[in-house]
């Protein structure tokens, strides 16, 4: 059997390496230049910001012991302190419960997660699959090759047309995304006496949503005596200002660093958006309702089980093992 993949996000490169380890021959299409989907990190002006993803929680779900038991641990550090919330802008601990997981990152950014998954694996970058071939004896062509089964992990309105160019559709959820604006900032000052790590917005009416302070995650972050950021803006706002130049955005999200810390954090020395067009489902479908047991198509990511680095290694897992069982 020969298994193409689409997409080397999470759920992709998870599926692959089941796949591979399996002794099954595997080819992952990714339509960029790098692994990872939204979790990826970014380097500016010696400041080193997770855009997407800015800890991992593993939760005691199958990427656990893979984390830390199969792939290097090099750079694998816990997050010491906590998320406060806040409420217009004015920050404080909030319920417990926002701190029950243990969260983790890596001093060199979290794309090291992805990048760690990914070894050993064939991967076709710049490889934007935008329809795939229907080929007698229940075989498909991706990209030009030949193969007997796809798994398939876009965002859901991606995999529907390539569902489409195949002449199958599943019970798949509505395919609408909140977008999501990212924002980072390096300043050339120290933010002391931090008693937390990120701020979250519980409520998710405010613009900023989340608030990574990454030189406080964890050390590697910034220059020795400086500060970096990474905003996240809330579902709305980036809707409305998905397009708009990044002067417009960096200004606002320089507006609430002010109003949280102080008028003197006005002048970042580095400043840079990063746009995630497909960043969360609004809903999700069950991956058993959508995968047949009998299918060669199998389709995993976000849209069958949730936008969070664990669950979508786990649908990854479960799609790989759907290819796998026994006929």
């Amino acid at each position: 059997m020969r298994v193409a993949v689409i997409g080397a996000g999470i759920s992709g490169l998870a599926a692959a390496r089941q796949l591979k380890r399996a002794g099954i021959d595997c080819v992952v299409f990714e339509k960029s230049d790098r692994v990872g989907g939204r979790v990826e990190t970014r380097s500016l002006g010696g400041y080193v910001f997770d855009t997407g993803a800015t800890s991992i929680a593993p939760r005691g779900r199958s990427i656990e012991p893979v984390m830390f038991d199969e792939l290097c641990t090099e750079g694998l550090v816990q997050v010491e302190l906590p998320i406060f919330v806040h409420s217009g802008l004015r920050a404080s601990l909030g319920h417990a419960s926002v701190n029950m997981l243990a969260r983790f990152t890596y001093l060199k950014g979290n794309e090291q997660l992805p990048l760690r998954l990914s070894e050993g694996l064939d991967i076709r970058f710049d490889a934007n699959v935008l329809r795939i071939g229907s080929l007698p004896q229940a075989r498909y062509e991706v990209a030009g090759e030949e193969f007997d089964a796809l798994i398939l992990t876009p965002p859901v309105p991606i995999t529907k047309e390539l569902l489409a160019s195949i002449g199958e559709s599943r019970a798949l959820a509505n395919a609408s995304y909140r977008s999501c604006l990212s924002v980072m900032l390096g300043y050339a000052k120290p933010l002391e006496g931090l008693k937390y790590h990120a701020l979250l917005d519980p409520d998710q009416t405010h613009p900023l949503t989340w608030l990574s302070i990454e030189s406080a995650k964890c050390p590697e972050r910034a220059p020795e005596g400086h500060t970096a950021f990474v905003a996240q803006l809330g579902p709305r706002y980036s809707a409305m200002n998905f397009e708009s130049e990044d002067d417009t955005i960096v200004a606002a999200t320089i507006s609430y660093v002010t109003r949280l810390y102080g008028k003197d954090w006005d002048q970042p020395e580095v400043a840079g958006v990063v746009r995630y067009r497909f960043s969360h489902p609004e809903t999700t479908s069950l991956f058993e309702s959508v995968n047949s047991k009998m299918s060669r198509v199998i389709v995993a990511g976000d849209g069958v089980y949730g936008a969070r680095i664990e669950y979508a290694f786990e649908s990854g897992e479960r799609a790989a093992s759907l290819l796998l069982k026994p006929t």
